[in-house]
């Protein structure tokens, strides 16, 4: 039973993670947006700040996405102790080599 709630703990942390990297992916394009319209008016104090926010929020949604990663790897591995699912994890990056062959 107590594996149980630790399944259900995990999954809620899963999905949270996955919900802050939605709203960080919206907030790197909102000043993505931002960077581009300063560069076009060649307004470079606004440009040096925004590339620094870029950086950090582009930093904590890397952080959030590998935290996601190692909770996807404990619920895939906790479903199939507790009820011999086979659970396949999507990674970004091994569909991407995939795409290019």
């Amino acid at each position: 039973m107590h594996q149980r709630f630790s399944l259900i703990d995990h999954e809620k942390k899963f999905r949270k993670a996955c919900e802050q990297i939605v709203q960080l992916n919206f907030k790197l394009g909102e000043l993505q947006n931002r960077y581009m319209k300063a560069k076009e008016s060649n307004n470079r104090s606004f440009r040096y700040s925004l590339r620094l926010r870029l950086a950090v929020v582009e930093g904590m949604r890397n952080t959030y996405y590998e935290y996601a990663h190692q909770k996807a790897e404990m619920v895939a591995d906790m479903r199939r102790k507790l009820f011999g699912e086979i659970v396949e994890i999507v990674d970004e990056d091994a569909t991407a080599m995939q795409d290019m062959e």
